[in-house]
């Protein structure tokens, strides 16, 4: 341990018992004690926790892990919501649970608001701004809305990191880190969904999120991808307030899509929303590879001129070429119901795994397939479709990609926010020919064709460059016997950590015989001189001989403790 490290060591040990005990009040005990999680709380010496809630016993497995981790606070509904985009690591009911997670939380004390945004800034709020409202519009995990006025008279919106906040997640990472290590090594059957794989994922997308900088970069890029798109705006950003911690932008001074109102609007316009929001979705990902990651409806706002805006541009995803053509062919595949194409496409990709039962998964897809068939376009719900297409295949050990994934996500929830607003929409027919003009586009794309010889191309042209020199230091380090070669076996840490731990007890043992027999003795072979003491008179042999005895005790009910723990009988 670093000394660096030692104050979030020192915070973690704070922060522990209360991660174990709202895990206790939602029935995860079992959890906490393969974990070994009691034995750190003994460690720390906890209070006393809490037993499970009797109220939730009736919830569902998946329900109880969203309110625990709702309870947990802001990062851990960070790892939530980043988890509910991975299907592909956790199960599929879990993932669309945690989509219900929101990221609302008290707002931060306001006191000092206008001294922290100077600081900030490097000058007064008065220089500023001609009115700056410290009273917070809403309230996130990462930060909170204030409203203000710039001085030329324009209106604004403060997003203001919480204070403290980088200490806070260096300290639930250290945590969240140290338990997945903990999953993967105690608990076997969650180790095919790659705690530490989450955590690490995690730990870069919420490094990216808490850095308003890279945030107002994607409010750019976003505005110049739909500069010419009449029926979106992108709210400006003002990067001379802005900093790292605080972002200065545009007020938008519209109706958010979860507004109740907006049901009262004519069906025209309801219809029309519904399928601006469902194209510009699509253009997002599978035009400009750069889409919002995170589009529920409270992060979409409606102008009066019906153009939609969405809002925080914290959490987006970002797609190459290749994987705009993996996606634009597995929703084709998907939405004209071609099995071929897509067991093609996986094995294209390399996403079937050596058991996997080609077979059972082509069945699987062709009964979903035909399950759909029966149902009127009209009532084809995309969003399911799509899932339990998901589902069939996770199921059957294929790894579709993240960021398919999150396309899918994506697209399900603008979805479900369309046929909310009009419940007559016929997704279906929205989607598919925009799917299919913008895949017919790459198809007639002769950039499309030549990616593929150019990257062989390419990757021959670098093995001809690199293949002779590295022949060349191989046959040198043969020859001079600094050849090598490595061979890791799994699972020998662990064993040999074990093997140390026996070996440890084996000479505490040894040691407790050794303290047994001489106290024996001693207290056999009493002899002067004799010390005064002051309950009375005892020979030094016996004094010496009561003591080897007592640590004799120590010694035996540390061993006892440890044989107890590790369940070797």
């Amino acid at each position: 341990m670093s000394i660096i490290s030692i104050p979030t060591r020192i915070r973690s040990l704070k922060r522990l018992p209360q991660i174990v005990r709202v895990a206790l009040k939602y029935g995860f005990g079992d959890v906490v004690a393969r974990a070994g999680l009691d034995t750190v709380l003994h460690r720390v010496k906890s209070i006393l926790i809490a037993d499970a809630d009797p109220l939730v016993a009736d919830l569902s497995t998946e329900e109880r892990i969203r309110m625990m981790l709702e309870e947990l606070g802001p990062t851990f509904v960070k790892l939530g919501q980043v988890m509910a985009t991975r299907p592909d690591l956790i199960p599929l009911s879990l993932a669309t649970e945690l989509r219900k997670l929101q990221d609302k939380v008290k707002p931060f004390d306001t006191k000092g608001i206008a001294t922290l945004v100077a600081e900030e800034l490097g000058q007064p709020v008065a220089d500023v701004f001609s009115k700056f409202n410290d009273q917070p519009l809403a309230a996130a995990s990462i930060a909170q809305v204030h409203r203000a006025t710039l001085k030329d008279g324009r209106e604004v919106v403060l997003k203001i990191q919480r204070p403290n906040l980088k200490r806070v997640i260096e300290t639930d990472l250290a945590i969240l880190n140290w338990l997945a290590s903990a999953a993967e090594e105690n608990i076997p059957e969650l180790r095919r969904y790659s705690p530490l794989g989450l955590v690490s994922e995690f730990e870069k997308s919420l490094t990216k999120e808490i850095d308003f900088e890279t945030e107002a970069y994607h409010m750019r890029r976003f505005a110049k991808n739909f500069a010419d798109d009449p029926d979106v705006y992108v709210p400006e950003v003002y990067g001379e307030w802005s900093t790292s911690r605080i972002l200065c932008e545009e007020f938008i001074d519209g109706t958010p899509l979860n507004d109740p109102s907006i049901r009262d609007w004519p069906a025209d316009d309801r219809r029309k929303l519904a399928q601006v929001g469902i194209r510009v979705i699509l253009e997002q990902a599978l035009v400009h590879g750069f889409f919002h990651g995170d589009p529920h409806p409270g992060n979409i706002f409606v102008l009066p001129d019906k153009r939609l805006v969405m809002i925080d541009y914290g959490m987006m995803g970002i797609l190459d070429q290749e994987r705009i053509d993996d996606i634009l062919t597995f929703l084709v595949a998907v939405l004209t119901r071609d099995l071929d194409k897509l067991i093609r496409l996986f094995y294209k990709l390399e996403l079937i795994g050596e058991n996997a039962d080609i077979r059972s998964l082509r069945r699987g897809i062709d009964d979903l397939i035909s399950r759909f068939e029966s149902v009127e376009l009209a009532q084809i719900n995309i969003g399911r479709y799509l899932t339990q297409v998901f589902e069939v295949v996770i199921r059957h050990d294929v790894q579709i990609p993240s960021d398919l994934l999150m396309v899918g996500k994506a697209l399900a929830t603008i979805e479900g926010v369309g046929r909310d607003l009009y419940p007559e929409l016929n997704t279906l027919e929205e989607i598919r020919p925009i799917i299919l003009k913008i895949y017919l586009g790459r198809l007639t794309d002769p950039g499309y064709y030549a990616r593929t010889p150019r990257r062989i191309t390419e990757d021959l042209l670098y093995l001809l460059e690199t293949g002779p020199r590295d022949l060349r230091l191989s046959l040198r380090k043969l020859r001079e016997g600094e050849l090598k070669t490595k061979l890791e076996l799994v699972g020998l840490e662990k064993a040999q950590r074990g093997q140390a731990q026996a070996m440890n007890r084996l000479s505490l043992a040894l040691v407790n015989t050794a303290l047994i027999m001489g106290s024996t003795y001693l207290f056999a072979h009493a002899t002067q001189p004799e010390l005064v003491a002051y309950v009375g008179e005892f020979p030094l042999n016996g004094l010496l001989g009561l003591f080897g005895f007592g640590l004799a005790v120590v010694y035996g009910a540390v061993l006892t403790i440890g044989f107890l723990r590790s369940g070797a009988f």
